[in-house]
């Protein structure tokens, strides 16, 4: 094969895929107004508007309020991507918006302030690492969810046990059945303390934070899984707490964080 017919199926390559990116991407339309200048998104969420300012977290890893940690990639084998409570597993469903496959980095960010020091005010996950051009609260799609409050509420999700985690689909049905299997068997057991916890006791004193006696984060891989579940405590303890989706131009995912640190009154719609 010379060196023409090489060049020419490269360009068919990067053609291909050029189409098939604009093909994922062409029914994009950004389902908020974005105020660049004081990062204001208004935002309108089941016929209600809501608002919230992404400064704090616009571009976290130059931010000097938080330490980052790594916690570890996160395998990704359907592009869905799910966050929720891994114990309270409520609104376990995927985002309305997909990734490619692949591995993705998990930060944490520990505050570094007194009114926050040592605790996680955010989790991201990175799927490339720039600033985004766009903000939005990450959705899931309105029929899944239950009932009017629930869509109204749409881009929060409960946490009852003060951890929160970020998984792929796959692998959250995967360890939602493992879950049911264990308690089936003795439904006074305790998933957490019979098979989390010495998960979590793993990785003390791993990160910079003042709070590092305690249990932070886990990476778990639930049996007969391909993926794994990136696991860490929300700042705040129990709570309702936000999602956001970063985009560049294009409506690419660039990052997806959540949010720990409590909001006003405010802000809550």
């Amino acid at each position: 094969m010379n060196k023409i017919h090489i060049v020419l199926i490269m360009a068919s390559f990067w053609t291909l895929f050029s189409c098939n990116n604009k093909q994922q991407n062409k029914n994009f339309k950004l389902q908020s107004k974005q105020d660049a200048i004081h990062k204001i998104v208004t935002q309108n969420i089941y016929g209600e508007k809501t608002k919230f300012n992404y400064s704090d977290f616009n571009d976290l890893k130059n931010n000097k309020y938080y330490d980052r940690f790594l916690a570890g990639e996160l395998t990704v084998t359907t592009g869905k991507i799910v966050c929720t409570d891994p114990m309270y597993m409520e609104l376990g469903f995927p985002q309305n918006w997909i990734i490619d496959k692949g591995k993705y980095p998990v930060y944490l960010y520990f505050g570094l302030e007194e009114d926050y020091k040592g605790r996680i005010a955010y989790s991201e996950m990175v799927i490339k690492d720039e600033i985004p051009a766009y903000w939005e609260f990450s959705l899931i799609k309105e029929n899944l969810l239950a009932d009017e409050f629930e869509r109204k509420m749409n881009g929060y999700y409960p946490v009852e046990n003060g951890l929160s985690c970020f998984t792929d689909f796959e692998t959250y049905k995967i360890y939602e059945q493992e879950v049911k299997d264990f308690y089936s068997k003795d439904k006074n057991a305790n998933f957490y303390s019979d098979v989390l916890a010495s998960k979590f006791s793993k990785n003390k004193h791993t990160s910079k934070s003042p709070l590092d006696e305690e249990e932070e984060w886990a990476n778990f891989k639930p049996a007969n899984s391909n993926g794994n579940i990136i696991m860490f405590s929300s700042g705040s303890g129990d709570g309702l707490y936000a999602r956001y989706v970063g985009y560049d131009k294009n409506g690419n995912v660039l990052k997806f964080i959540t949010d720990f640190i409590k909001l006003d009154e405010t802000e809550m719609r």
